[in-house]
């Protein structure tokens, strides 16, 4: 049986929740009936190690390039690794599917989009010239994968006019992986109180502070914490200041990108989602794969599905620290939340490689077929 060839295009290798997934699922494709590539539009990010060493890449631009510099440079690379392939994907929404779509024009090869986000909450595709680009050009698409039904559902509300298929698969969770690496020894986290524990890029997205706040409100209320962040990002300079004035700059360690955080989630007493906005958000998903209770906004659109609207974890509603610190205190008191360990791990296998990658092998494998 002859291999199809996918091409997948990435916007750069940063530590991204995005980024991470499509490398996961190159990487765990059945390698006897798919031939995966990588176009990679700015070669540089934390994931540069952790690219497949055993697949084709294509880097078009280093970190230091700018893609407004070199528009025809990436195009003329895309398309001639379009016509080497049986299908392109987008990896990421906008500049990657733009791409793949633009490939899918000029090629005919078919194209894939992939949306990781709330498209409504996002604040550049509510930008006139990207409702523009999506408009005209994901219409040119075959098929688009929405991370949750929360982001199908965003992306059908506000797109309506686009009128291609939008299939719900979920992100794949490492499973395996965590549970080999999350009992690694973390030796740099000492502490006697309980350790909250958030990741992410420090984005605005990421609401992270609110967690901080929602720490000040704990310490307040003569609940001692100490909160741990894993993730760097844009914000660290706005979030250093919070800290400096909220005086918490002895319980809240801003750790910076680590290449294993599933043994930080092990050593915490609770895993918080402060996100004003996500997609899917893995990171959720992953913490219950380690087993500790979890607590998170109720944003849109992933959190709530992967927490079954509560039963794996209490949610908070967006921009609220007050109610995000009392579902911390009652996440923390509860007696009985380490025995719910086995449910949460249950709930996160339904997001393994197992169960979820053979729906992207089946899309694929349509790809171009009557």
């Amino acid at each position: 049986m002859e291999k199809k060839k996918i091409l997948f295009i990435m916007q750069s290798l940063q530590g991204g929740g995005a980024e991470r997934v499509t490398l996961d699922v190159i990487r765990h494709l059945d390698k006897e009936r798919f031939e995966p590539s990588i176009l990679i539009i700015h070669y540089f990010g934390e994931l540069t190690e952790a690219v497949p060493r055993d697949i084709e890449v294509i880097k078009v631009l280093t970190g230091k390039e700018k893609s407004y510099f070199h528009p025809f440079k990436v195009i003329r690379m895309v398309l001639k690794a379009a016509k080497r392939v049986d299908g392109i994907v987008g990896s990421l929404e906008m500049t990657p599917t733009y791409l793949a779509a633009i490939a899918s024009i000029i090629t005919n090869k078919p194209a894939i989009g992939w949306v990781h986000i709330d498209v409504r909450k996002y604040p550049k595709t509510n930008e006139t010239v990207h409702r523009f680009l999506i408009n005209r050009l994901y219409r040119k698409l075959t098929t688009i994968i929405a991370v949750s039904n929360g982001v199908k559902r965003s992306f059908e509300m506000m797109f309506p006019q686009v009128n291609v298929p939008v299939k719900r698969i979920y992100n794949p969770v490492r499973i395996k992986d965590i549970e080999r690496m999350m009992d690694e020894k973390v030796t740099n986290l000492s502490t006697s109180e309980p350790v909250i524990l958030g990741i992410g890029r420090l984005t605005e997205m990421k609401g992270f502070d609110d967690l901080i706040k929602a720490h000040k409100y704990l310490l307040e209320h003569h609940v001692k914490t100490k909160l741990v962040i894993l993730g760097e990002g844009p914000q660290r300079r706005c979030l250093e200041s919070l800290i400096q004035e909220l005086g918490v700059e002895d319980s809240v360690e801003l750790k910076g990108f680590v290449h294993n955080p599933y043994a930080y989630i092990r050593t915490a007493d609770v895993f918080a989602l402060s996100s004003i906005y996500e997609g899917f958000s893995v990171v959720v998903a992953e913490a219950l794969a380690v087993g500790i209770p979890v607590v998170s906004t109720d944003c849109p659109s992933g959190p709530a599905e992967i927490l079954a609207d509560g039963k794996y974890g209490l949610l908070s509603p967006v921009r609220d620290h007050q109610s995000l610190a009392l579902n911390i205190v009652e996440t923390l008191n509860n007696e009985n939340r380490l025995h719910h360990e086995h449910e949460r791990k249950k709930r996160a296998n339904e997001f393994s490689f197992e169960a979820v990658i053979p729906e992207f092998e089946k899309l694929f494998k349509e790809l171009g077929e009557a």
